[in-house]
């Protein structure tokens, strides 16, 4: 009987503890998604290791904050913590490693430890250059985890930057992308919490608003008001100053378009006229073109022919070439054509035979299966999903090998890297493409 008693008592006591502790739920939980892969460089790697150290501090107190690192594979380097401490000593031993870039693997891994963690408002923070390798998912699968699961994804632009790629990713879940530079701790936490002056996140609640000194606390002004009209909204008041503005704003248009009409009226009325047609003059001391002209096509008064004589000079009424010109030649000048060269890739060999591909002057041109590439070789299956990539170096473009499968050949050569030169062949897949330099009129 004594026992059944302590029991009981046992567990009144710990029925309370456990509903408190399940109750307390962290506010904020955010997985920091640090790309490790060679591609960011180690430069990259030191800004987002800095900028992700600096995130949890700022969340505020209770806050927790997890490590999912990610270059061959993905992995959870540091469980959800509250401790600023313990994510020093997370970072402290993340390092460049690895061949790929499992992007698409991270996304999905990320997702599902927030989907599955408790919490109140939940993001990612994606720092990565948003090129993906040898991932053995797609990005639609990482996407539609954290779609369906409302997490938005905040993608941090670090070294190289795929815009297109993480601009898909921040768009489709309703987060924010953050161009290389742009993104510091500071703004990146007010995006997730949704602070007062800031704008708010994509999960963002309202701000709360706090009562100005003397005024009355918001349970006692709802006291104050009568039972019948608490649950309706009170209207905001207007704001005269903005409807000024607007006034001041179509009073000065008004005034200008008044004085332009003015102007044209006194131009018309100002310019010299032919006393005759009454047409317009360029100045007072022009003569009137059309009156000239009917003058001279008068037939002329008859009179006795004069005999002409030795020296009568007889003029040659033929128009010059001059004066069918007129005044100005500008028109009949031809104007000299500049010729702009244009590289581009032509398929000479395999499936799209015939086609021919741009390569961008001012930045890096990608080429795979993928439908992120720049150009994209989908009906060749012996071309990896990135295969390679072509950008400009000190004046001249330089073929790179992405690890390809199957390997990137120029000129019958298996390469990692290569200069190209006009006439130059390249071998991906089954695919054969001419590098070529073609003149278009700018």
């Amino acid at each position: 009987m004594r026992s059944l008693t302590v029991s009981l008592v046992l567990l009144g006591l710990a029925g309370p503890l456990v509903l408190s502790v399940e109750a307390q739920e962290p506010p904020v939980v955010v997985v920091l998604a640090l790309d490790t892969s060679g591609s960011i460089g180690q430069p990259g790697l030191d800004r987002a290791r800095e900028l992700a150290l600096g995130i949890l501090p700022q969340l505020g107190p209770g806050a927790e904050a997890a490590l999912i690192t990610f270059d061959d594979q993905s992995r959870l380097v540091q469980p959800r913590t509250s401790r600023s401490e313990d994510l020093r000593r997370a970072l402290a031993r993340v390092a460049m490693a690895g061949r790929y870039t499992a992007l698409y693997d991270a996304l999905y891994d990320a997702s599902r430890y927030l989907r599955d963690a408790p919490g109140g408002r939940k993001a990612i923070v994606l720092l990565t250059d948003g090129r993906d390798e040898n991932s053995s998912l797609t990005i639609e699968d990482g996407l539609k985890v954290a779609e369906d699961s409302r997490i938005p994804v905040l993608a941090v632009g670090v070294g190289q930057v795929e815009e297109r790629v993480l601009r898909r990713i921040a768009k489709l879940t309703s987060g924010e992308y953050f161009p290389p530079g742009r993104g510091s701790a500071v703004i990146l936490a007010s995006r997730i919490t949704g602070a007062p002056g800031t704008e708010p996140g994509p999960a963002a609640a309202p701000p709360v608003r706090t009562p100005a000194r003397g005024a009355s606390p918001p349970g006692r002004a709802a006291a104050a008001l009568p039972a019948s009209s608490r649950g309706a909204a009170v209207p905001a008041p207007a704001a005269p100053a903005a409807s000024r503005r607007w006034v001041w704003v179509s009073v000065g248009l008004g005034l200008l378009a008044a004085a332009g009409l003015a102007w044209l009226a006194l131009g018309q009325r100002s310019r010299p006229r032919c006393p005759t047609c009454r047409r317009a003059l360029p100045d007072r001391l022009s003569e009137c073109a059309f009156c000239a002209r009917r003058e001279r096509t008068a037939p002329p008064a008859r009179s006795a022919p004069a005999a002409p004589s030795d020296r009568t000079i007889v003029a040659d009424e033929a128009p010059t070439v001059v004066s069918r010109m007129g005044a100005t030649t500008e028109e009949y000048l031809e104007k000299t054509v500049v010729l702009r060269e244009r590289p581009v890739l032509s398929v000479t060999r395999g499936p799209g035979m015939g086609l021919a591909y741009e390569v961008k002057t001012g930045g890096t041109t990608s080429v795979g299966r993928a439908k992120v590439n720049d150009i994209v070789l989908k009906e060749d299956v012996a071309v990896s999903s990135e295969h390679c990539r072509i950008r400009p170096e000190n004046g001249r473009f330089v073929l790179h090998d992405l690890k390809s499968t199957n390997g990137t050949f120029v000129n019958d050569k298996r390469v990692t890297s290569q200069p190209l030169a006009e006439g130059d062949t390249i071998q991906v897949g089954e695919t054969y493409l001419q590098f070529r330099l073609e003149h278009r009129r700018s």
